[in-house]
């Protein structure tokens, strides 16, 4: 029997290798052929195409593509998009520039627009929402005064109204026509357990009557007008002004009334800088009058100053101009005297050479000065002696957390004064009657620093006891204005050390801190007895990896994560600890914050912004 025709197997599989190989696959590398690269994009399926242009699936065939591209549709759709593009790029460009022109007209600083284009995309991502703001002069301050600023406020008074802090006071010099006294509080906040030093207000002073009975009711009516309780004040820190820390009549005596236990800190940066101060009065006036006197010869004049850079650049010196002094000179001294001995060879040639060309009777007079080796040994004693207290005035002037190691830093800083011109046994205890004559080195050992004691080795025995004999005068008085100044002998500031990682985390450093009680009744800590419990526990309830990453963070995020330790029944480790540290973390080691918002409002209040209230002022 013949069987039926059957289907050829090689028939039915080369039908099917042709279909398969008509079925296209899309290729990434199309989209960078030039005839592709405005409009091909890939679809979900890999076997389709899509024309952005037209917006149209197309088989994914190159061939089938490059059809597509030549027809009058997508080539008109093409025409309409380059178009809409190089519109809208235009538009962009176009307000890019207004943005800068006004930027350039109201003299706004550059930098700004870093934060200010962030702000446009997220604010004015919805056309309706630019069509509809409305926002003027008026309104613009009446949100800040009354929205944001009082917003702000209110958070704050939550926090003083329920927890201990301290004050940073200071009264303003006249800021175009206005007294300010400025009124920080510094306090560990309920929400973050992060210590804040935060402005309270700006209250402003009738300029004609200051006395501290005036200060002080400023600054009681405004806590009672937000409802602060003043109790709730531990410390004060301010400036060195008789208004403010004077023992018979000042503001911190009025304030010590209703807080008997208040701790009041003279700002440490202000000590310090009247210290050195007075003691460089000691020296002679030429020594200031040379640096007043080459920074002013320059400054005046550019010329001047470009033929100074071409004298640098041919000795080999960095070409930077002298610095001036300013007002509160203490603070630059130093680096205007480095500037100055970088330069000094620098400026005899300069000034040798204006002699002879312009007969100028400054440059001669500056010139003789610098040719005066006994200014230039003052000068180099003066860069030695004040890079310790420069030091020690940067250290402070920060915002780190430093009140537990103020005792202990200003002891350092006296020792370093003691150990150029006292002997050694009369460095045991630092008091009054060490400045004895009987206790100062022989003249001749007195340190002066190492550049100024190589100079002295090539000069005459009465040059060396003329400067040395002064240069002990600094010292007297230095070491004299350090110890009534400088806090290294308070009981309180030397308590406070307990908050130091060396000392709460190690057992075996404890011996002079077995229970916080002194420091726990001056903050006024009631159970005693509890705190000691948890103060022993704490070096016990870390181990050794755990205390070292605690030792690694800074001082309030530590003890921050120390009191997030719980128990089993989910209750704090510490609780009377944290309210001991967050009391103690509120005392301030400077006023240089206040400083600062003064800072702040010159930069506010200038030529354009003259007019504005001081209710505004204080809440931008």
């Amino acid at each position: 029997m013949d069987l039926p025709d059957q289907p050829s197997t090689s028939g039915i599989n080369s039908e099917e290798k042709k279909r398969r190989s008509r079925l296209k696959i899309f290729q990434d590398s199309w989209l960078r052929i030039d005839i592709f690269k405005d409009w091909l994009m890939p679809h979900e399926t890999n076997k389709k195409a899509l024309c952005s242009a037209c917006n149209k699936v197309l088989l994914c065939g190159k061939s089938d593509l490059i059809k597509h591209s030549k027809t009058k549709s997508h080539i008109k759709n093409m025409t309409n998009s380059a178009s809409s593009h190089k519109d809208h790029v235009k538009i962009v460009k176009t307000a890019e520039i207004q943005i800068a022109a006004f930027y350039a007209e109201h003299n706004i600083a550059f930098q700004i627009i870093n934060h200010m284009v962030p702000l446009l995309k997220k604010t004015c991502s919805d056309p309706q929402v630019v069509i509809d703001l409305k926002l003027s002069r008026k309104k613009c301050a009446q949100i800040i005064k009354n929205v944001i600023g009082k917003r702000e406020t209110e958070k704050l008074i939550i926090n003083l109204k329920s927890q201990k802090f301290s004050i940073l006071i200071d009264e303003s010099t006249t800021i175009c026509n206005d007294k300010l006294l400025c009124i920080l509080v510094k306090y560990v906040s309920l929400e973050t357990k992060k210590c804040i030093t935060q402005l309270l207000e700006l209250v402003p002073l009738d300029a004609k009557d200051c006395t501290a009975d005036k200060l002080y009711c400023a600054f009681e009516n405004c806590l009672k007008s937000k409802g602060i309780p003043l109790s709730n004040i531990i410390g004060m820190a301010c400036d060195n002004a008789s208004v403010m820390i004077g023992v018979r009549d000042s503001f911190a005596t009025r304030l010590k009334k209703e807080v008997p236990a208040l701790v009041v800190l003279n700002c440490i940066c202000h000590s310090s800088a009247l210290i050195a101060s007075k003691a460089c009065s000691k020296l002679p006036d030429a020594c200031e009058n040379v640096l007043h006197a080459v920074a002013t010869y320059f400054s005046i004049s550019a010329k001047r100053s470009a033929i100074l850079c071409e004298f640098q650049n041919f000795f080999g010196v960095e070409s930077r101009k002298i610095l001036k002094l300013s007002g509160t000179r203490w603070l630059v001294l130093q680096k205007c005297v480095t500037r100055l001995l970088d330069n000094w060879e620098v400026l005899q040639h300069y000034f040798h050479l204006e002699i002879i060309e312009n007969k100028n009777n400054s440059a001669i007079t500056i010139f003789n000065t610098l040719n005066n080796n006994k200014i230039r040994a003052y000068m180099l004693f003066l860069k030695h002696t004040l890079k310790s207290f420069n030091e020690f005035n940067a250290l402070f002037q920060g915002r780190q957390i430093l009140i537990h190691k103020l005792a202990e830093t200003s002891e350092h800083l006296i020792k370093q004064m003691e150990y150029n011109f006292l002997l050694p046994t009369a460095l045991q205890n630092i008091c009054m009657d060490i400045i004895n004559p009987q206790n100062f080195l022989p003249l001749h050992s007195i340190y002066v620093g190492p550049e100024c004691e190589s100079l002295l080795e090539s000069e005459s025995s009465e040059f060396v006891i003329e400067l040395k004999t002064t240069c002990l005068s600094f010292y007297i008085t230095a070491l004299e204005g350090m110890i009534q100044r400088l806090p290294y002998n308070d009981h309180i500031f030397r308590e406070l050390k307990f908050l130091d990682p060396t000392i709460a985390l190690q057992q075996e450093s404890r011996l002079t801190f077995s229970d916080l009680k002194n420091t726990a009744r001056h903050f006024q800590i009631s159970d005693i007895t509890a705190l000691a419990c948890e103060w022993r526990m704490l070096s016990i309830v870390f181990d050794d990896a755990n205390k070292t990453l605690l030792a690694n963070l800074e001082i309030d995020e530590m003890w921050k994560t120390i009191f997030q330790k719980k128990k089993l029944n989910n209750k704090s480790f510490f609780p009377n600890l944290e309210k001991l540290v967050n009391a103690v973390l509120s005392l301030s080691h400077s006023n240089a914050e206040a400083e600062r918002i003064f800072s702040i409002v010159t930069d506010v209040k200038n030529k354009k912004r003259n007019r504005i209230d001081v209710t505004t002022l204080d809440a931008v």
